[in-house]
């Protein structure tokens, strides 16, 4: 009898494990910055930013607070990175984060510092607690898109 529970429990705690794991695989997280539909390509060769890792450019028309692009350490196919310039504690079309080209993004309104070397904006210095909002970028035929 303790061999068939011992299974049994075995299974259940496999089983729970299986389950957290495909859980956890959901792209479900929200930004609390608010949804803007954002469809923009641009030509990187008209900005002396991109020219070196660590440049970006802020592009105020696009997003909820404007889109930083960043050009990433990687020299790979797709080198560059963008995030909306809305503080994640701040979330406010006018006060918006500034990236300073170290790989750094600051917000001057409460002082939280991102970092965008890497590609995920995850906050350095608080009171920020979530990382900026990202978007999807595609770098092929000499255009940068962004898209969400």
């Amino acid at each position: 009898m303790n061999q068939l529970s011992s299974k049994v429990y075995k299974s259940i705690a496999l089983l729970f494990f299986l389950l957290l794991g495909v859980n956890g695989c959901k792209d479900d997280y929200v930004s609390v910055v608010p949804y803007v539909y954002v469809d923009m390509s641009i030509n990187p060769t008209n900005f002396i930013e991109f020219n070196i890792p660590g440049g970006s450019y802020y592009f105020g028309n696009h997003g909820y607070g404007g889109i930083i692009i960043f050009r990433d350490l990687a020299d790979s196919s797709n080198p560059f990175l963008a995030f909306d310039a809305t503080c994640t504690y701040e979330v406010s079309t006018t006060c918006r984060v500034v990236a300073d080209g170290t790989g750094l993004a600051k917000c001057p309104c409460c002082g939280s510092q991102y970092i965008l070397f890497g590609g995920n904006g995850s906050p350095t210095k608080g009171p920020a607690i979530e990382p900026l909002k990202q978007y999807r970028t595609n770098y092929s035929t000499g255009r940068i898109t962004v898209r969400n």
